[in-house]
């Protein structure tokens, strides 16, 4: 007897459509326009917290209200009409509602109504020109997208998803290459960016899942419809949270020769951030420094600097003080160049080190090292402070300088073994020019070049990128457009059943998190009703704030300052007094400080109440920041 194989019959075609809930909005004739809607995932919007048990009790109760939560454009203005809530109905009550609301799509499918307008489309009265956009959860907005996986056969009945062949439902959520003034642009008439392993890259096939693609996995909800039948949507939670790790995340350079403004706002090496960040920068502040103190040092009317000792004197301090200041800040500076030069250019600063010179390096790293030794830590010092002597110098009193418990100079004690004195700049009493401006900015300009020409080509995986490095790198203040489309992967099949990749949702934009647009939760912060001290004193000291001795002695050196010592310091000669904080040595040992929470409160919102006041001078925001509104029976004491 011969053996018969029995091949097994082949597998109805596997869609995704729009959630069966709404598939009776199609009673007619459709057109390819209308089809595409039908095979479209449907956004879902919701206004609560438990928006999972709202999902839930709509699709157990009444599944033909789920049209009511589209997710349409809105604002806080115009918000979005608010379904009203499900009733459950069971026993008799629910089978004559479920029988009603059959009979009803009965006389609506003998009209042929047929929808034309995308599931996530503005209603009528609304703006064609607003945008649909996604808003936070601190916003207390939720959105969920919705879809069916189906086989195309008669009934489009359920595909069952075998998870025990590692079968999985997710979707996907993919920026499109849309100009950003675009208004609810068609996914299907741009391009699409796929997130691979924290990066944005082009897709090589829209209608397919890339490699390595991140996936969002959906939970399956099975329900009864109106007409009994039981049905199974797919359901996932967009993260819209995520929307800051989205934008920062890399994308790719256009092929094209890229305009000026984009090439801005192209990502900046992070070895090249670090080095404005630490070096850079702050020697740009310096500067500032030396030119405030110039402000300070200038005679007053009527006061003559040649005869005048009290001035000579007070001029004196005020640049003494500055001087002092930029020494310190300049040997931190100088040191954080060292590191990043033995972190990022080991071959230069292995030459600066042991003395080796330049010969033995490469012509990008020689290059480095010579601006290096042609520039001048302080054009007014010896020749032995070019920067490259300095910056050998200053390992060697790496220690002392990061163990100083106090600034430079410390009278009261004995510091640390100070560096030789060498600054970047030097406070005067002539002020810095322009011109004088300028040459130090190209100073500090050719040494990035040079140092950033030097580095070499591979990327500095392990080095973070700055929050400043990923603003400038073109972290737009309005968000691109993205677009979600649903997986069905069948991994272990490969080739021979690729993944079932639906149509794109409608376009759409991550709100920021004070996106003006967005609504507001109501957030009510009560303070204490009894403020007097025989009221406060009943509530418990709670927080506790531990301060190192450090901390202890800085504040310690502070608490002797007066509002009039503040005001002093900013009057001119001769009314001007310096702050003198004293030497803010450490306490001998730490400290735990216990305050009481409402009190902590009180005190945030006087300190609040006064800045925003003194602001309201420039920014005008008090008519927009702070409206009060009387509360007649409401008193802080008993009478």
């Amino acid at each position: 007897m011969s053996a018969v194989l029995l091949t097994p019959p082949p597998e109805p075609h596997v869609d995704w459509t729009s959630p069966a809930a709404l598939w009776d909005q199609f009673n007619g004739a459709t057109v390819d326009g209308q089809r595409r809607i039908f095979r479209t995932p449907a956004i879902l919007r919701f206004a609560t917290d438990t928006y999972m048990d709202e999902l839930i009790a709509v699709m157990a109760n009444e599944p033909h209200r789920l049209a009511e939560h589209l997710a349409v454009p809105e604002k806080w203005t115009r918000p979005a009409a608010e379904p009203a809530p499900t009733r459950p109905r069971r026993g008799l009550m629910g089978q004559l509602e479920r029988a009603r609301a059959l009979a009803v799509k009965k006389l609506e499918a003998g009209e042929g109504l047929v929808r034309s307008e995308a599931w996530n489309a503005a209603p009528a009265g609304t703006p064609a020109a607003e945008p649909l956009k996604l808003y936070q959860p601190a916003a207390q907005r939720y959105y969920v997208v919705t879809a069916c996986l189906v086989c195309r056969t008669l009934g489009l009945p359920d595909r069952p998803v075998n998870t025990a062949m590692d079968e999985r439902v997710a979707f996907v959520l993919r920026m499109l290459d849309a100009p950003a003034n675009a208004v609810n642009p068609d996914p299907a008439l741009f391009d699409e960016l796929a997130s691979v392993d924290g990066a944005w890259v082009p897709v090589t096939s829209e209608t397919s899942l890339q490699e390595n693609e991140e996936l969002y996995l959906m939970s399956p909800l099975t329900y009864a419809g109106d007409d009994g039948r039981k049905r199974r949507m797919f359901s996932g939670v967009i993260p819209v949270a995520k929307r800051e790790a989205l934008l920062g995340a890399a994308a790719p350079l256009p092929a094209a020769p890229a305009p000026a403004d984009f090439v801005k706002n192209t990502p900046v090496d992070p070895r090249q951030m670090a080095l404005k960040l630490r070096v850079l920068g702050p020697w740009s502040n310096l500067d500032d420094t030396a030119a405030r103190a110039a402000e300070e040092a200038a005679p007053g009317p009527g006061i003559d600097p040649i005869t005048d000792t009290a001035f000579q004197e007070s001029r004196k301090v005020t640049l003494g003080d500055a001087n002092n200041q930029i020494q310190g800040i300049s040997w931190l500076i100088l040191l954080d160049l060292a590191e990043w030069l033995q972190e990022n250019l080991t071959p230069v600063w292995t030459a600066i080190a042991t003395g080796a010179g330049r010969n033995g390096l490469a012509p990008q790293c020689r290059a480095a090292y010579d601006q290096l030794d042609r520039t001048w830590v302080d054009p007014l010092t010896s020749d032995t402070h070019r920067l490259l002597n300095v910056v050998r110098v200053i390992g060697d009193h790496a220690a002392a300088l990061e163990g100083a418990t106090s600034p430079y100079p410390n009278p009261n004690t004995i510091g640390p073994g100070w560096p030789e004195r060498f600054q970047f700049v030097t406070a005067t009493a002539q002020e810095l020019t322009a011109a004088d401006r300028l040459a130090r900015t190209d100073v500090r300009a050719q040494i990035e070049a040079a140092l950033v020409a030097a580095l070499d080509a591979r990327p500095a995986s392990t080095a973070p990128l700055p929050a400043i490095a990923q603003a400038n790198a073109g972290n737009p203040r309005t968000s691109p457009w993205f677009t979600v489309r649903c997986i069905y992967d069948r991994p272990k099949c490969g080739a021979l059943a690729p993944s079932v990749v639906s149509e794109p949702t409608a376009s759409f934009q991550l709100a920021s998190f004070f996106d003006p647009d967005a609504p507001a939760r109501a957030i009510r912060v009560e303070l204490p009703q009894d403020t007097t001290a025989a009221g406060l004193r009943k509530h418990d000291k709670n927080t506790a704030f531990v301060m190192s001795d450090i901390l202890c002695g800085q504040f310690g050196a502070i608490r002797g300052m007066t509002f009039g010592n503040l005001v002093r310091s900013v009057l001119p000669f001769p009314f001007k007094q310096s702050l003198k904080v004293g030497s803010m040595s450490p306490c001998p040992t730490g400290m735990v400080c216990s305050f009481s929470i409402p009190i902590i409160t009180i005190c945030a919102l006087i300190l609040l109440m006064i800045i925003v006041k003194l602001l309201d001078v420039i920014f005008f925001w008090m008519p927009f920041f702070q409206i009060c509104l009387p509360m007649p029976p409401f008193k802080g004491k008993k009478a």
